[in-house]
């Protein structure tokens, strides 16, 4: 349900998933499936742009997990996050979960892209995968930190171009993740 599954087989703490439906319902259902999986934290990737179609979905989140609890970076869709987002905000946040074990989940809109692109770069910053390792783990669970360079072929960029761009993302996270050890 909501495309929820862990980084890897085995990582028991950073999860992804899809975005909430809509309607008060909807979240509130989202909630309460994800509380039920021991989630106590929320890293949003959602833009203002796919905000604007909920009823202060952050405040809510907020309400329910803490302050504290909620990592807001968002990232347009089809596109990676940048090096200081992911190296200085989400990495950290991620971090901050594991070391007090409390299970996080990531999520974007599809809960494919965006978000396979960061358990990638948790598994490469944190775990110690290569990135051709973790790329792999996270497509096994349904993921495809790949999607901005394919789409991008529809936008008229080179997609090899933007594999090398996920790459170099992950070696910076990479490194940056010695400091999270």
């Amino acid at each position: 349900m909501y495309k929820f599954a862990a980084a890897c087989q085995s990582e028991p703490i950073v999860f992804g998933s899809a975005r909430p439906g809509y309607s008060s319902e909807q979240v509130n259902q989202w909630i309460e499936f994800m509380q039920n999986q021991d989630i106590k934290r929320i890293c949003c990737l959602l833009p203002h742009t796919q905000l604007t179609r909920y009823s202060n979905l952050l405040e809510i989140y907020r309400q329910k997990f803490g302050i504290d609890q909620v990592c807001w970076t968002p990232i347009e869709d089809f596109q990676y996050g940048d090096r200081q987002t992911l190296t200085q905000q989400i990495l950290p946040f991620l971090a901050v979960a594991d070391q007090r074990k409390e299970k996080v989940v990531v999520h974007c809109s599809g809960g494919v892209g965006r978000t396979g692109h960061v358990l990638a770069a948790w598994l490469v910053s944190k775990r110690g995968f290569s990135n051709q390792q973790a790329i792999a783990a996270v497509r096994k669970t349904g993921k495809n930190p790949y999607e901005a360079a394919i789409a991008g072929v529809l936008k008229g960029k080179n997609p090899w171009k933007m594999v090398a761009e996920l790459n170099a993302l992950l070696d910076d996270c990479r490194r940056a993740g010695i400091i999270f050890i």
